[in-house]
């Protein structure tokens, strides 16, 4: 496959044996196959690359792997689109010019390296040597979600320390990079999802009456709006570098052994979303987008809880003030912002047209889907039925 040339693949390997002097390396073969099929990606395609290279001065020989992300290579449309956005330049920059600044303050292993990245094309250390996604017969506990909000609060803490100890303004210095991509007016399956939700709060059972239909009808798309505001930078707490793609799909965990229950360690991939703001983006989506509403619900306080606890800690060891974030300003910016994670939660079901006579036919013919896609809609409405002033 005609993914990269023979000198990229020769540059990759370099890039990988740093230790080893440049000349030294020599590529014997390379190959490219097919990414997991349980692997799927509106933004692009995902292969794995395997090289194998030998060194001149001990004639050791490697064996490599590697993750490669490209832009569509078979749908154009699909491909125009990403093209259109940006998403490689974006992410490029962050796994190439940001997260290697952030990673040096931190203790564990924030991201995959990133080798080799052009404006179609990244090739990145393969996590799944050594990590993995849950099997579907292993269910998140609260020490998966807790484990989860350990490594985000590092990222946080991480970024803070390098605008703080290198006199950097993260957003000022990587606006052009930093663009947001989800919760945007120019983003067709944003302003299509806000339809739907409008849509379905209508027939929702629980808003028959005269002032829920007043509500919807002429102030609840206004309100829904507002979560654009939520995704820049906050001007109430301080920002931080978010992953802001936290579903379960870009968590990956490592465990001690095969036989082992829990893991001791996790990594997130995906930093096509990332942006420059309130850090309790990144504790919302993961509850809102992986967590059941019955489980959200259970374990919500706790986690949180716990994400302030570990981001105290990691300030504190990387000797910033404690008080850059107080817990007042998180709980308070946690409520402000959960607009933001029910509405990602609610998009789950759209994506790019209208879904009106679609979700109808379904409810139809689906049993308990009309149940599953209401629940997320009145935990919506309901919180913005009352705090409708957060947002005017």
């Amino acid at each position: 496959m005609d993914l990269l040339s023979s000198e990229e693949c020769l540059l990759i390997a370099q890039r990988t044996l740093s230790v080893v002097q440049k000349q030294n390396v020599i590529l014997v073969s390379s190959q490219v196959d097919a990414g997991p099929k349980d692997l799927m990606g509106y933004m692009g395609e995902y292969y794995k690359l395997h090289l194998e290279v030998k060194v001149k001065s001990d004639k050791k020989k490697y064996f490599l792997n590697y993750f490669i992300k490209s832009l569509p290579r078979k749908n154009m449309p699909q491909r125009e689109e990403c093209e259109r956005k940006g998403v490689f330049q974006k992410e490029s920059a962050l796994y190439c010019q940001l997260l290697p600044k952030i990673q040096k303050y931190a203790t564990k292993k924030l991201y995959p390296i990133c080798y080799h990245s052009r404006n179609d094309i990244l090739v990145l250390e393969d996590l799944t040597q050594d990590y993995r996604h849950l099997k579907a017969n292993e269910n998140y506990t609260l020490d998966h979600y807790k484990l989860v909000l350990e490594h985000i609060s590092e990222l946080h803490a991480a970024s803070i320390a390098w605008e703080e100890k290198e006199n950097v303004k993260i957003y000022e210095s990587y606006k052009n990079v930093l663009i947001e991509l989800h919760l945007d007016a120019n983003n067709s399956w944003y302003i299509t999802g806000l339809k739907a939700i409008v849509f379905l709060a209508a027939r929702h059972p629980h808003y028959q009456t005269r002032k829920a239909q007043s509500f919807i009808q002429n102030k609840l798309c206004n309100l829904l709006t507002k979560a654009e505001e939520l995704v820049a930078p906050s001007k109430d707490t301080r920002n931080v570098l978010c992953h802001r793609d936290t579903w379960d799909r870009n968590i990956l965990f490592h465990f001690d052994n095969e036989s082992s229950i829990l893991p001791n360690a996790c990594c997130i991939v995906d930093f096509q979303l990332a942006q420059y703001c309130s850090p309790t983006l990144d504790v919302l989506f993961l509850l809102y987008i992986v967590a059941s509403a019955e489980v959200r619900r259970a374990i919500y306080d706790e986690c949180l809880e716990h994400y302030y606890k570990c981001l105290q800690h990691h300030l504190g060891r990387l000797g910033l003030n404690k008080d850059l974030i107080t817990e007042n300003d998180f709980r308070n910016e946690c409520h402000r912002t959960r607009l933001a994670a029910l509405l990602i939660w609610k998009f789950d079901y759209y994506l790019n047209c209208d879904r009106s006579e679609l979700l109808l036919r379904v409810i139809e013919i689906q049993p308990g889907y009309e149940e599953t896609i209401m629940t997320p809609i009145s935990e919506l409405v309901d919180y913005l039925m009352e705090n409708e002033n957060l947002y005017t």
